[in-house]
């Protein structure tokens, strides 16, 4: 299954139907407008529900506000979950509550469902968190916009569904010449916790910094090249969640990670007095890229180099798959 590259979600919805850990409700995801995910409950009047809890569909984006065609909304389940607490809950919500209550109270009565135990916190109720996290995790900087990935930077997977085994594509996000590491300053946090951070940390931390739009359009869609506007579903929710000091404090950087130094800039630029010596054509076509200094039959500059390699590991990897399922 493939998607058009013109549609502006790719979280198929046979994909999207979940239920809360915490209270067993069903739900449903969907991709917000700042490419976050959201659960959202069934649609509502929007007349009783107050506007900032008010969210509406389109194009299978959602979108703060109710729909201006139909007059109704959908509401955050975090907000009306009734495993959590809400003391500022609004009375025209009261009612709802009480009857996903009730529900809940039922399921586990009779065996059916045993709810998740964690200190419940609002925020987080029914988050998809990555299933595979693990303990050092790297913050990602989009333009000021931090997101904490479930691995180091350079382990981050595609998230698209590879279509010859349609499994999860094993390729990365990663690569050293779309970003890097940077000092950017940590959200406020409130609270005493929040002044002992800013205490130990100066107020800033080590991230891994994407600012061209051309890369960060990738990373923002947690795609490797193959899948990047190739209209592959995704396989799994996206992984990046919204980095908050309080909650992620374990995983700030105050020192800079070792190993992801760049290419030297200029590698195969030779200062000479004139054009004396000999010059080298890469040898892939289309490319005109040179080097001054005789150089071996069929080389490649190191951009070309670069890519080919990349195609190896991808057509290795097609290779082993084809072999495993022949052997069946």
């Amino acid at each position: 299954m493939h998607l058009h590259r013109s549609n502006q979600t790719r979280l198929l919805r046979r994909l999207a139907a979940d239920r809360c850990k915490y209270c067993d409700t069903p739900i449903e995801w969907f991709e917000r407008y700042d490419s976050l995910r959201i659960p959202l409950s069934p649609e509502f009047p929007a007349g009783p529900v107050p506007q900032r809890m008010q969210w509406h569909l389109a194009k299978g984006v959602a979108y703060p506000g109710r729909d201006p065609f139909t007059g109704y909304c959908r509401i955050p389940h975090p907000a009306i979950c009734p495993a959590a607490e809400h003391p500022d809950l609004p009375e025209e919500l009261q009612d709802v509550v009480a009857r996903l209550a009730v529900r809940m109270r039922g399921r586990i009565d009779r065996g059916e469902f045993a709810p998740y135990i964690e200190p419940v916190i609002e925020e987080q109720v029914a988050s998809p968190d990555p299933d595979e996290a693990q303990q050092v995790r790297h913050v990602i900087s989009y333009h000021g916009t931090l997101r904490l990935a479930p691995c180091e930077v350079h382990e981050l997977r595609c998230i698209s569904t590879f279509s010859g085994t349609q499994e999860r594509c094993e390729n990365g996000v990663f690569d050293v010449e779309e970003g890097k590491w940077e000092e950017v300053d940590i959200p406020y946090a409130p609270g005493r916790q929040g002044q002992q951070i800013l205490n130990l940390t100066g107020g800033r931390m080590w991230a891994w910094v994407v600012n061209d739009f051309t890369f960060l359009r990738r990373w923002w869609k947690q795609q490797c090249v193959d899948h990047f506007e190739s209209g592959a579903p995704d396989h799994v929710t996206f992984e990046l969640i919204q980095f908050h000091p309080l909650l992620h404090d374990d995983y700030i950087l105050t020192e800079r990670p070792e190993g992801y130094e760049r290419a030297p800039v200029g590698q195969d630029i030779v200062i000479h007095d004139g054009p004396t010596g000999d010059k080298a054509l890469c040898a892939t076509p289309g490319c005109w890229h040179s080097t001054v200094g005789k150089q071996p039959e069929g080389w490649r500059c190191w951009e070309c180099e670069r890519v080919e390699k990349r195609r190896a590991r991808v057509h290795r990897r097609w290779g082993q798959t084809a072999s495993g399922s022949s052997a069946w």
